[in-house]
């Protein structure tokens, strides 16, 4: 009935493929491309999405359930125009082998990739996999049909990269996946000081290879953030070869000093203050160096990226994680965050940052919401749903969905499930080898608690604090373990400060057991109900801004 649906909405084929045998394999492994078109339409592609899920638990239970999703569905619809219903078309660009090694070109092997996908970012009929899902695929003969079943797409850009003098070569091959038609290849050459030019053509040819319809609007977002200096920009690609996805303090103090070098160069390029903000939040998030000023710091950087250009979705998916954790914001970013979907129902990074902004407001349906739109979209999306998972007190999927550097959510999950020495090594192993930073005591906090040693608990905890480290979910997970060993002073005082921070979610204060010892206490009793009031304001406002309308 899903393939029905889907035939029916798009004039296509559910599951393509040329022989009896291709097409089997699309049932049985892959997934039909995401529909755009509006909220009903996108409402219909979750009906079609669960209809057709591979595991008979995600399906619905019979025809009648089918049925009801259907009817839910068909209030969506609004008196006027019928909606154009659209499919999107799935690209991964991945890494450009560098055919002789030097460290002239290197990084662009990785950050140009990167560059190009976050150019695409905001076209809606085309989604783009983030560059560390190409990471995973990368090497000299990639399977298609493995990267067409695990990434979920339908087109695959291959590069290579040579230096050549002062310039340098990079040959393309846009292909289909998993068939391996070639759809079109081109070979572009630039000056090594102005790898903005490569880029920009590669980005035009795909949309044009891809017959990819531009509204007006999209044409001028596409070529909007286009640099002024070509040093400038090889500054900004160094700097995000450094620092994607890290947090160790080094790449991040390297990241920093390039960006601010490619700014003095370039002051009005936003993509670059964007980045710059990100680094400063976790430099302060960590307490990796002074964090009062690093907060200062990211938030006029975030400012300036979106006072230069106020549509850059980069730029807003960052910002969304310094507007919950350090203003306190999470109600106001997930307004926000719902306003941009109905416009950009394409980019799954809104979504992921709706699944961080509707935990806050304790919003926890809608959480998981966001996070399953976010992956129909690009099933490599990296969200913090792992969280959610762990608020609900549904252990089993936080050690299947967290995926950070330092799992001490996974740790505290196998804790829960009552798989205690494998969480007591696990927290050990980590402590060996990270750096240093709050991080470090904030997993000396959870080692103690496991072990019983509430000295050692309560020293780890004061220096976490004494670091900076300030985020309101994270000090949650501090403040059950002080609650755990038994300090029912400390603990008390910093949920007061968790919650008039923002962290508006009751539902770990009534369900978590290491809250038991002071959960009659009345500071508690205080800090629950100011949960509740909030969250039942979010969710007043949340109705208000058709949030059950565009995330269903």
């Amino acid at each position: 009935m899903g393939a029905i649906l889907f035939e029916m909405l798009t004039g296509k084929h559910a599951f393509g493929g040329s022989t009896v045998i291709e097409v089997a394999h699309a049932i049985m492994y892959e997934q039909p491309p995401p529909l755009v078109g509006g909220p009903d339409v996108v409402g219909a592609d979750g009906v079609i999405q669960r209809a057709l899920a591979k595991r008979a638990a995600d399906r619905p239970a019979d025809a009648a359930a089918m049925a009801r999703e259907i009817r839910e569905t068909l209030t969506l619809l609004d008196t006027g125009p019928a909606p154009r219903v659209r499919t999107m078309t799935r690209l991964i660009v991945l890494p450009f082998r560098v055919l002789r090694p030097d460290p002239e070109i290197d990084f662009l092997g990785y950050s140009l990739p990167e560059a190009i996908t976050s150019s695409l970012a905001g076209l809606e009929t085309l989604t783009v996999r983030s560059s560390a899902a190409g990471e995973r695929f990368a090497g000299e003969r990639p399977d298609l049909k493995t990267i067409a079943s695990e990434a979920g797409v339908d087109v695959v850009l291959l590069g290579t990269l040579l230096r050549a003098g002062d310039q340098v070569r990079l040959s393309t091959q846009l292909v289909e996946a998993p068939s391996g038609t070639v759809v079109c290849t081109r070979t572009a050459q630039a000056p090594l000081t102005d790898i903005f030019q490569l880029q920009d053509e590669l980005s035009r040819l795909i949309v044009e290879a891809l017959a990819i319809p531009l509204t007006a609007h999209e044409e001028s977002v596409l070529h909007h953030d286009v640099p002024a200096d070509a040093e400038a920009y090889e500054l900004y690609l160094r700097a995000n070869h450094i620092s994607e996805g890290s947090a160790s303090p080094g790449r991040l103090t390297t990241a920093r000093d390039l960006y601010c070098r490619c700014l003095e160069k370039d002051p009005a390029y936003a993509p670059a203050w964007a980045r710059l903000g990100r680094v400063h939040r976790v430099m302060a998030k960590y307490g990796y160096g002074d964090a009062g000023k690093d907060i200062q710091q990211a938030e006029a950087a975030f400012r300036r990226a979106l006072e230069i250009n106020p549509e850059l979705p980069l730029a807003h998916n960052l910002y969304t994680y310094f507007e919950i954790e350090e203003l306190s914001r999470a109600r106001e970013a997930m307004l926000r965050l719902l306003r941009m979907v109905e416009t950009r129902a394409a980019d799954p990074d809104l979504y992921a940052g709706l699944v961080v902004a509707c935990r806050f407001c304790g919003l926890l349906d809608a959480s998981l919401a966001a996070d399953q739109r976010a992956r129909r979209i690009d099933p490599g999306v990296r969200t913090s749903v792992a969280y959610t998972y762990w608020v609900l007190g549904h252990y089993e999927q936080v050690l299947v969905t967290d995926l950070e550097e330092i799992q001490t959510l996974r740790n505290g999950a196998l804790w829960m499930l009552g798989r205690r020495e494998e969480a007591l090594e696990a927290v050990k192993r980590l402590e060996t080898y990270w750096p240093g930073g709050s991080d470090l005591w904030y997993l000396r906090v959870q080692r103690n608690a496991f072990e019983g040693n509430r000295e050692g608990c309560l020293e780890a905890l004061r220096k976490v604090l004494e670091s900076g480290f300030h985020d309101p979910e994270g000090l949650y997970f501090c403040l059950r373990s002080a609650a755990f060993v038994g300090d029912g002073k400390l603990s008390l005082e910093m949920l007061t400060r968790v919650v008039d921070a923002g962290f508006h979610c009751p539902t770990p204060l009534v369900r978590d057991p290491w809250l038991d010892s002071i959960r009659t206490a009345p500071e508690f009793v205080r800090a629950h109900r100011r949960a509740e009031e909030e969250h039942a304001a979010a969710r007043r406002a949340f109705i208000a801004a058709g949030g059950e309308r565009i995330l269903g």
